[in-house]
């Protein structure tokens, strides 16, 4: 494989922005550049959140025109995003609507009426534990809300999906993505009649399952004319939530690992061959969603800098400048510590005010009174983010049987010097820093399997262990196991 020298592409797509990466492969090593980053966020029209997905591919397009302008000839591209949120098409493949936002709050409605044997009965159905923002609520709920939109619709595609379709013009559904619908088994890797028989969603909606490491088709020729190139590019089936390709990254050697990806959202867990089905595991919140060429990702959704993200924001307006991340740091360092809450709480979802909530959760359990502080409001964010990792991975180490040596963090919130300080000492467990673009690599390295069938998911990691380099944080913490318990009670309350 040392031998193959192959250009390219990946497109990282998150809620916040995305990236267009040029990866280049050779001499048995990968080498990646991110050639553009463009903000993205939901926009709300109405009542409804949504996405510009238009917006998203005219964009995506843009900058591989750049990438061929400069001289580069590419030859695979692979598509991630996000998981749970889709488009549905009509029976000549036109796009009915754009995509509906997850922070809408349809799903979680038709999740409220479920009663607790149902959701139990469910997880044992699919392998993923209930949570309000899975596809399945959102299209129960569009039968009723959107009933104009579910008697046209003839396929539904996840927003990766989407992109390869106006790439390609095949409709392939993803298997990552599709396990966080809750409409897939993950044990059979396929759709489950019952689940859509229960919310009466038609399984016709769903097309061909695709498999990694195989191509989808080609770019269209009227894409490839706009480009100004006259070869075929093929498109690859690759991990396409992004959660599944930034795992694939992680350079491990050992089968027992713990990760966290820490994004928009924080992923936290460990990779299974088979998912893990039982009352432990919805007890403590896991779910088992499809990785990279069938494994298994037993992971909690949790919280991530989103809560961060908003709160910067209001910090931003609250000053009247751009604040930098170094300074907010500076602040979380000088606040007091030890300051908890409940992360995945309801009320930091999708306010109005992030600063507001955060402070009257401290101010109501007693951690805080007077006049709101950013500084301790920072504080304790990542104070919570580092204890709900801790005690997730607790959990999954006793669920999988497992003692994991080290913890592998990838994605943006592994750049954050406190939350990487915290995390060691909570854990009490080495964390390996690996790099911010995971997503992106894993992505990239996934598709070397199209050029190179015999390629197997630990040769995949072995060429990322070759080509990037991680850092070894340890931080020890006397008082890590009263913290979490601290933490424990905090969810509790």
């Amino acid at each position: 494989m040392g031998e193959v020298n192959k250009t390219m592409v990946a497109l990282d797509c998150g809620n916040s922005s995305y990236r267009v990466v040029l990866g280049r492969y050779r001499d048995g090593k990968i080498e990646s550049t991110v050639i553009k980053q463009i903000p993205n966020g939901m926009e709300k029209v109405g009542e409804y959140y949504y996405w510009d997905i238009r917006k998203i591919f005219d964009g995506f397009i843009e900058t591989l025109k750049s990438i061929v302008d400069s001289g580069e000839k590419i030859d695979s591209i692979g598509i991630c995003t996000w998981g749970v949120d889709f488009a549905m098409f009509d029976s000549n493949g036109a796009m009915i609507q754009n995509p509906l936002c997850y922070r809408n709050t349809i799903g979680e409605r038709v999740l409220a009426s479920l009663s607790e044997d149902e959701k139990k009965k469910m997880f044992y159905q699919t392998g993923i534990l209930c949570d309000k923002i899975n596809s399945v609520y959102m299209l129960a709920g569009m039968n009723e809300e959107f009933s104009d939109v579910m008697e046209k619709a003839d396929k539904c595609l996840m927003v990766p999906d989407v992109l390869n379709y106006f790439l390609t013009g095949k409709m392939v559904n993803e298997p990552s993505e599709l396990s966080t619908t809750q409409l897939m088994d993950v044990k059979e890797k396929k759709i489950s009649s019952e689940i859509c028989e229960k919310f009466k969603i038609s399984e016709k909606l769903f097309s061909e399952i695709g498999v990694h490491g195989t191509k989808i088709g080609d770019i269209k020729k009227e894409i490839l004319r706009k480009l100004g190139i006259d070869y075929e590019i093929p498109i690859i089936c690759v991990p396409s939530h992004d959660t599944a390709s930034a795992v694939a990254a992680i350079p491990a050697q050992e089968k027992d690992f713990g990760f966290v990806s820490c994004g928009t959202w924080s992923l936290i867990g460990t990779e299974l061959d088979e998912p893990i089905q039982n009352d432990e595991v919805i007890q403590s919140s896991l779910t088992n969603e499809l990785g990279a060429f069938g494994k298994i990702t037993l992971l909690k959704n949790n919280a991530g800098m989103f809560i961060a993200n908003c709160l910067r924001k209001e910090l931003c307006a609250a000053y009247g400048r751009e604040v930098p991340w170094s300074e907010i740091t500076q602040m979380a360092e000088s606040a007091k510590g030890e300051v908890f809450i409940d992360l995945n709480d309801i009320r930091f979802f999708n306010p109005e005010s992030m600063s507001r909530e955060v402070w009257g959760s401290l101010t109501e359990s007693g951690q805080a009174d007077g006049e709101m502080e950013w500084g301790i409001l920072f504080r304790a964010f990542y104070e919570s983010l580092a204890c709900s990792y801790a005690i997730t991975l607790e959990d999954a180490q006793k669920i999988s049987g497992r003692n994991f040596e080290k913890v592998y963090i990838v994605g943006g919130g592994a750049a954050s010097s406190i939350l990487l300080r915290l995390m060691s000492g909570y854990t009490e467990k080495p964390v390996v820093v690996c790099f911010g673009e995971s997503t992106s690599i894993g992505n990239l390295a996934v598709q070397l399997k199209y050029f190179e069938s015999e390629l197997e998911l630990g040769d995949i990691r072995n060429i990322i262990a070759k080509s990037y380099r991680t850092e070894l944080i340890q931080e020890k913490n006397e008082n890590a196991e009263k913290i979490r318990m601290r933490y424990r009670a905090v969810l509790n309350h």
